[in-house]
């Protein structure tokens, strides 16, 4: 089995992304790692390189102005660094994320399982969101619990949508040619069908100081809604939301993040009230799962195999 890793950036020096710590927490796991780097103006392709791995297949791409659009370039992106991977399952780590080392053991058996299991065609993570700070978890029903991040190469895997997750392209018989840059909602495609890895997915994009944040998410929002959307959000103020529903993170982060946690910690002060007037609902629900364990209403992008 040859497993490839594959990540994308742009400009991650600049946004404050952890792109060196991410990949480096998955190179223990992979035989190869995809690189795709979009043309950048602060020496992003110069930091990739000075990793010096041989497993290292970087190369650059311009990003296409014309699908600034609901996030689209994003799934486009990841799937210029899918095809280039040579391996029979693909470990996709984003920018902003990280895999422990704790749980290299138990990812490297999911991978087997899945190499060995044609029934199966991908794998979810367990998501740790930190808002704030490093020291916080976000707990609210707004994060995503799972999401997936290895899928097997050569079965019509695409990007979907913004480039959370994946879906297998399935034209309809006779349709002529390949699939879109982006697959998005109503394009012939269908859910994987997918395995709990055991893994854990550590999500750094939302724990900057406030004016770094506030930058990072003007870029954001250009992906989505244009120049006017970036200058927007540039004129407002950011603050993190002291109501947002934190816990205290008791754990450790991935070794390679370390450095990058150590460099980039602030103070944050969440709240300590558990329930708001102007969002009962939202937080009797989590209520309801902080007991049960059940997520009523939960968005599941894939089909999940027992």
């Amino acid at each position: 089995m040859k497993v490839s890793g594959l990540t994308f950036a742009r400009n991650a020096v600049k946004l404050g992304y952890p792109l060196v710590p991410a990949i480096q927490s998955i190179l223990p796991l992979v035989d190869e790692m995809v690189v795709n780097v979009g043309v950048s103006e602060d020496g992003t392709l110069d930091l990739v390189r000075t990793l010096s791995d041989p497993r290292l297949v970087v190369f650059e791409s311009r990003w296409d102005e014309g699908q600034l659009e609901r996030g689209r370039v994003l799934a486009e992106q990841t799937n210029l660094a899918l095809d280039r991977c040579t391996g029979d399952v693909c470990l996709y780590v984003q920018a902003d994320e990280a895999v422990h080392e704790d749980d290299h053991a138990a990812l490297r058996s999911a991978l087997a399982r899945l190499h060995a299991d044609s029934a199966l065609e991908g794998l979810l993570f367990d998501y740790v969101h930190f808002y704030g700070s490093f020291h916080t978890v976000g707990t609210a029903r707004r994060w995503y619990r799972r999401e997936i991040r290895v899928v097997k190469n050569r079965i019509g895997v695409r990007s979907w949508r913004d480039a959370q997750g994946f879906r297998v392209w399935e034209p309809p018989p006779g349709a002529r040619g390949g699939p879109p840059r982006s697959l998005m909602p109503g394009d012939p495609a269908r859910k994987l069908r997918v395995a709990a890895s055991g893994a854990r997915m550590y999500h750094y994009g939302w724990v900057r100081p406030p004016e770094a944040q506030r930058v990072k998410i003007a870029e954001m929002e250009r992906l989505y809604h244009g120049d006017a959307g970036r200058d927007r959000r540039l004129a407002e103020a950011f603050a993190y939301d002291s109501g947002e529903k934190v816990r205290p993170f008791r754990g450790t982060h991935p070794a390679p993040m370390r450095p990058f946690v150590e460099k980039a910690d602030w103070p944050f002060v969440p709240r300590s009230r558990r329930l708001r007037l102007s969002r009962l609902r939202e937080d009797l629900l989590d209520l309801f799962e902080a007991a049960t364990g059940v997520r009523i209403g939960e968005y599941r992008n894939y089909e999940l195999m027992k």
